[in-house]
């Protein structure tokens, strides 16, 4: 009887041991399927990339953007060019990537011009810049920055920084603090903020360097000239700067951040969440890390590790208007509509000055039937758009149009659908010089009509989202269009 007893326990634990190695089997498995599923993506898009360049006596086309243009409208861009049947072979050439953000895309554009050599770029890119453009804050000083802040010139330097309220005189006072002792680190890191904050980026790289010049030892500083590097597109020298912060403080958790957000914009997600995780580790409190690790779950579709994320970052800050959003697009699309309205309004309460919130509010009240409250924050969401843009945006659009331009290749901007082609335009000193696709009004009639879903897949950018096969369709048309009558 013991002896039976004993075998039924161990032929228990057995299947508990069989069954435990059959979940880590699938899970390895469905690891190996998801890479191999986004290789052979990769290596397709590649391919019809290959197959039109290899055509002899083409117009190319080259197209920039982010997933909302990797296999999405290209491909039918190329059909109905070459059916229009004016004499002429057009080759449109995808590059668009999953993730990634204008900074990324301006810094491998000289790579792709030389391997493609096209005589026409098309770009319908920024949105992920809205996300990754995040505040920074210092959250991690170290003892020896504690000590250093008891001294008293540092509290002058920060009680003329908090106090003086006219630019130039504050400008003025922090140059004489520096006068006075020149080997001051801190009087340059405030002046560098100083002119960060009014706009001159250019003096504050300069101020921070010296500041790191001083200080060799300044990890935030690297990582901070890390960022302006990334502004100006200089990825591989952010990445040196983020990686030379964590060698001088391995528990530097913004270190971490910066680095988790340049692997995920590169579509190196393990890498990306292996980061996110760390700065995590080293700092539980650290709201952006769970928002960032959010994001990156998100990407890779796991919803309710994404959700979870962004609950934490909430808890750890109920100010936190990012964690509120993502919520809300959380609860839209599991249909929890009442909870989904209450986060983006939230969202709003917070940052008032946010497109994005307001538009995301106006697609669940219209979607609703609450068409007088859809309007309104419609309009809300497009005078912001119009008051207000992502300096790193249009940064990276000036940089993108002055390579192109030195090569004689034309530049063909796409505005996304359902936003004013103006707040695009806003981008550029000079619009002549470039052909401007606006998909607004076309968008907006066919939604109204036939309803989102009709034409779109998820509500990424608050008014609009992936497209459809039909919304491609229409999007590929009406570049097309634009393209011949400006053009040809």
């Amino acid at each position: 009887m013991l002896k039976y007893q004993y075998m039924k326990k161990n032929s228990f634990k057995q299947k508990i041991v069989l069954i435990l190695f059959g979940l880590c089997l699938c899970a390895v498995l469905l690891e190996i399927g998801l890479r191999m599923g986004s290789f052979v993506i990769l290596s397709l898009q590649e391919y019809r990339n290959q197959l039109s360049i290899r055509q002899k006596g083409e117009y190319r086309i080259l197209c920039l953007g982010e997933s909302t243009t990797m296999n999405q409208w290209p491909s039918p861009l190329e059909e109905i060019l070459n059916q229009k049947n004016l004499g002429i072979k057009f080759s449109v050439i995808d590059k668009g990537i999953d993730g990634t953000n204008t900074g990324i895309i301006v810094s491998s554009l000289e790579d792709n011009l030389d391997k493609y050599n096209p005589q026409m770029v098309i770009t319908m890119m920024g949105i992920n810049d809205e996300k990754n453009v995040l505040r920074y804050e210092d959250v991690s000083a170290k003892k020896a920055t504690l000590f250093f802040k008891s001294f008293r010139i540092y509290k002058l330097i920060k009680l003329l920084h908090l106090h003086i309220s006219n630019l130039k005189e504050q400008e003025k006072m922090l140059k004489k603090v520096i006068e006075i002792n020149p080997e001051n680190e801190q009087g340059y890191n405030e002046l560098e903020e100083h002119y960060r904050d009014t706009g001159e980026r250019t003096k504050a790289e300069k101020m921070l360097k010296k500041a790191i010049e001083i200080n060799p030892e300044n990890e935030n500083g690297y990582i901070e000239l890390g960022r302006y590097n990334i502004n100006t597109g200089e990825y591989n020298k952010a990445i040196e700067m983020f990686k030379k912060a964590i060698e001088i403080n391995p528990e530097n958790e913004w270190g971490y951040i910066e680095l988790g957000e340049h692997y995920e914009g590169t579509g190196k997600r393990t890498k990306a969440e292996e980061m996110f995780k760390k700065a995590i580790e080293i700092n539980p409190e650290n709201e952006w890390g769970y928002v960032e690790l959010g994001w990156h779950y998100k990407n890779t579709g796991e919803r309710t590790k994404a959700e979870e994320m962004f609950k934490k970052a909430i808890e750890i800050n109920p100010e936190n208007e990012w964690g509120y959003n993502e919520l809300g697009e959380h609860y839209r699309d599991t249909g929890e509509r009442t909870k989904a309205e209450e986060m983006f309004e939230k969202a709003i309460e917070i940052n008032p000055q946010s497109d994005i919130f307001n538009a995301a509010l106006a697609v669940l009240y219209r979607e609703e039937g609450k068409y007088s409250l859809a309007k309104e924050y419609y309009s809300k969401a497009e005078s912001l758009r119009l008051e207000y843009y992502n300096p790193v945006t249009r940064h990276n659009y000036q940089k993108l149009k002055e390579i192109v331009a030195k090569r004689g290749i034309k530049l063909v901007c796409v505005q996304y659908p359902m936003r004013s082609i103006e707040s695009l335009k806003k981008m550029f000193e000079k619009e002549e010089d470039s052909i401007f696709v606006d998909n607004e009004k076309l968008f907006k009639k066919v939604v109204e009509k036939e309803g989102y879903d009709e034409y779109f897949r998820d509500m990424l950018g608050g008014d609009f989202g992936h497209c459809t096969s039909k919304g491609n369709q229409l999007l590929a048309e009406n570049i097309a269009n634009t393209i011949l009558k400006e053009r040809f």
